[in-house]
């Protein structure tokens, strides 16, 4: 039965990650980038103290892990804020939040 919820809950954050980088990438309107933008690094930071948080406390290398993945997320959001530079937070957002989803999941 849990199995079952565990295989929902992956399945929402898959779809809901996937549609959030579509807009991020497709759309063309500043704000509604932002808006994911940000959405997304959200998303990222949560699913990474997720998976830090529910590992075992003897699991260390794995927490950091966990944490550093999730602190590219909080540095996109720092170079968008300070340097006004296009893609690069994208990519950086895109690459945590793919990476907080693997390692979340136990793929990596």
């Amino acid at each position: 039965m849990a199995l079952g919820y565990l295989l929902i809950l992956f399945i929402g954050i898959t779809v809901i990650s996937t549609l959030g980088i579509i807009f991020l990438l497709l759309s063309k309107n500043d704000v509604i980038k932002k808006i994911m933008f940000y959405m997304l690094s959200i998303l990222s930071i949560l699913i990474c103290g997720l998976e830090a948080i529910s590992s075992p406390t003897n699991f260390i290398f794995q927490q950091i892990i966990a944490w550093l993945i999730g602190l590219i997320s909080v540095i996109a959001i720092i170079i968008h804020v300070k340097c006004n530079k296009k893609y690069i937070p994208y990519i950086l957002t895109i690459v945590s939040l793919i990476l907080g989803i693997l390692k979340l999941f136990s793929f990596i």
